[in-house]
């Protein structure tokens, strides 16, 4: 009998899945199988569903198990009704997301695979609420310990109306609040969303809320860009809602007429919104700005270790994220340049990590003066704080909580409300 014991990881995407949510337990089931655990992956299926290609960077560890939504969402076709009924269901089922209809089938599969194992740990990482759900009724018939891991807040955060509803969230509130109760331990991806998460659910057991960020892998370090000529800063990823290249862009107008010599560039990888390009040529930033096609992890990463500045924005409903491109930037070696409103978790870890600068989008004159900073080579990326941040090193983390939980249970000390809306998730 295999003596070593059993991690079930519920995450709905997973490797190659080029998706930004695949990639944290992507690295760290690989991490886990080396510490001795026995890794057991439950995925979602749908490699052809993604728009972009599998990326061959991840690595694929442990045994995954695939498995398919008995219902997929939205539904094909453009056609008019198609779009207005994509839109009824996507309000109805704000609270859980489209993903559910996956969770009963990712539970079945897990049942299944335990039939063969010791007892374990079940971990659960959301987005998608769907793999919390699964991964709580699955510790509640194997009477395994459950992990909760946020990679962003399902409930536990004032999402702007826009995109959660207030009934969406009151029913969101209500099926966390069941997952957490029956959880042993919560795992958060930054300070902020660990104290909003304490702020929604005061009843949690607060020593057994922990913080671990993202990761990175360890590279090769790349030739410095060239010290003269122009300068080139590149964003990779998507321009979400509330997120804008602008001030940059200004900044970059601004300084071309101190630096003649030293001409900035942005170059985006991605499309950018219809908002964004509007704004963008309103103020007639065209000049300083490339957009181009989203391109393979792998090729990517060779333009990010060429580029002189990395640049990560983020917006004003999500102060609590570090986007993942944060980790990637660090994995690059080179300076990052974050754009964020006052308080956002950005600020303290490119502080912390020494590996970069974070400035509020309306402080134009300190953006001006950081990126003359990076422009003299007065700011260089400590790559001996940043570190920590490997995946080998962050694992070291987990494996303490995994074993801290090893046959806790409850982790709330009230009652759960009860209701239909819990029979039809089976909680």
């Amino acid at each position: 009998m295999n003596t070593k014991r059993p991690v079930i990881i519920f995450s709905y995407w997973f490797a190659p899945s080029p998706a930004v949510g695949g990639k944290r337990f992507s690295f760290l089931a690989r991490e886990f199988a080396r510490l001795g655990y026995d890794v057991h992956v439950i995925t979602h299926e749908a490699q052809e569903w993604t728009d972009f290609k599998a990326d061959g960077s991840l690595p694929l560890s442990g045994h995954v198990h695939r498995c398919t939504e008995s219902l997929k969402l939205p539904l094909a076709g453009k056609g008019k009704w198609r779009r207005i009924a994509n839109t009824v269901l996507y309000r109805l089922f704000t609270p859980v997301g489209f993903e559910i209809f996956w969770a009963n089938a990712a539970a079945r599969k897990a049942l299944d695979v335990a039939r063969s194992l010791r007892s374990g740990v079940v971990i659960a990482t959301s987005p998608a609420p769907a793999a919390l759900l699964a991964g709580a009724r699955v510790a509640r018939q194997l009477d395994w310990p459950l992990i909760l891991d946020y990679r962003d807040p399902w409930s536990a955060h004032a999402w702007p109306r826009w995109r959660v509803g207030a009934i969406g969230q009151w029913f969101a509130r209500r099926f966390e609040g069941r997952v957490v109760k029956r959880s042993a331990a919560r795992v958060l991806n930054t300070p902020s969303m660990r104290a909003s998460f304490e702020k929604f659910f005061p009843r949690s057991e607060i020593p057994r809320n922990f913080v671990i960020p993202n990761g990175f892998e360890l590279a090769a370090e790349a030739p410095p860009p060239p010290a003269d000529g122009p300068i080139r800063i590149v964003h990779a990823g998507e321009i979400y809602t509330g997120r804008s290249l602008v001030p940059v862009l200004r900044a970059a107008q601004r300084l071309q007429a101190r630096h003649p010599d030293r001409p900035i560039h942005v170059v985006t990888y991605g499309d950018l919104p219809v908002v964004e390009l509007n704004r963008i040529r309103e103020q007639e930033l065209e000049p300083w700005l490339e957009v181009r096609p989203r391109i393979p992890f792998a090729e990517l990463f060779v333009e990010l270790q060429r580029a002189h500045l990395l640049l990560a924005v983020v917006g004003e409903h999500m102060p609590y994220s570090t986007p993942y491109k944060v980790y990637d930037y660090m994995a690059a070696g080179r300076p990052i340049l974050g754009i964020a409103p006052r308080g956002a978790a950005l600020f303290d870890l490119l502080l912390e990590s020494g590996a970069g600068l974070c400035i509020e989008p309306d402080d134009a004159e300190c953006l001006e003066h950081a990126l003359e900073r990076f422009m003299a080579g007065e700011f260089v990326s400590a790559r001996g704080r940043v570190d920590r941040y490997r995946w080998s090193n962050l694992a070291l983390q987990y494996r303490n909580v995994i074993e801290n939980v090893s046959g806790a249970r409850s982790g709330m000390v009230t009652e759960p409300p009860s209701g239909a809306s819990a029979k039809l998730l089976d909680l």
